[in-house]
């Protein structure tokens, strides 16, 4: 079975560019995302068993509210995946989120190979902005997954979520991911309402072996059967927002490469509003 669908060449002028943007908000204030992101390695020919690949999602924010051109603060972001891949956190040791966040995330706190990506986040408030890392690690069962944000400059942050992993059967999509935005996030600090503006986070590429059945054999964290370079795989993001309604962006995901933002969602610049 194909697991991810190629699309024709003309496809990608509707996409503005590569990724599929939406806005939302009032006449007053307008709050706009984009998302795109990319799977590797790309995957030739017909492979006899899955493949470990990694998933790179990337997205942006932007605004143009009177508080400094900042898009609203987010709350919630959930995520839809295409069917066919098959995510293998069941077979992996996992994070202790209690533990992790005791000991203000260091990852001595986790049993090794229970960390499974990482990434960053940009966030500004007023003329404050902050570059925050994002380490991913492996939740109980792989039914979740425990995102860590922490940073020391220009403020400090040690902030941690549970995101629920899910597994559907029927529609559109096979996966589904809700993050919801940790506090420190929304306000860099209390009151100082904070605009989420970039982010990137990687996860998977790692393996194990795994008990299955009465054989051992080595499994990655997401596996697919086929990644053609060039092929797009359909994903979509739902975003949650302080004072705005949600924004629904349907995007796609590029085999080896990501497809480019649209024009007007350049990359934060810290040190800038």
């Amino acid at each position: 079975m194909r697991v991810f669908h190629s699309i024709r060449a003309a496809a990608l002028v509707l996409l503005a560019g590569g990724g599929l943007l939406a806005a939302g908000g009032t006449a007053s204030a307008r709050t706009a995302v984009a998302i795109t992101g990319g799977v590797t390695p790309t995957i030739t020919g017909f492979p006899a068993r899955p493949k470990n690949v990694r998933l790179t999602l990337s997205g942006r924010m932007i605004g143009d509210d009177v508080e400094g051109m900042f898009p609203a603060t987010s709350t919630r972001m959930v995520w839809w995946f295409t069917h066919g891949a098959r995510v293998n956190g069941r077979y992996f040791r996992y994070c202790d989120p209690k533990r992790l966040a005791a000991v203000r995330g260091n990852p001595k706190a986790c049993p090794k190979g229970s960390r499974i990506g990482g990434g960053w986040v940009v966030a500004t408030a007023i003329s404050v902005t902050a570059r925050v890392k994002i380490d991913v690690y492996n939740g109980k069962g792989g039914k979740s997954m425990i995102f860590y944000f922490s940073t020391q400059r220009p403020v400090v942050i040690n902030d941690m979520i549970v995101a629920p992993f899910q597994t559907l059967s029927g529609g559109r999509y096979g996966f589904k991911l809700t993050m919801r935005i940790p506090p420190s996030l929304q306000e860099l600090s209390p009151g100082m309402v904070t605009s989420v503006r970039d982010f990137t986070a990687t996860v998977g590429g790692m393996s194990v072996n795994a008990k299955v059945g009465r054989r051992t054999e080595k499994r990655g964290f997401i596996e697919t059967m086929a990644c053609p370079p060039g092929a797009l795989v359909t994903a979509r993001g739902q975003f949650s927002f302080r004072t705005i309604a949600p924004i629904t962006v349907d995007s796609y995901l590029g085999c080896g490469q990501a497809p480019p933002f649209p024009p007007g969602f350049p990359p934060s610049q810290l040190g800038s509003a």
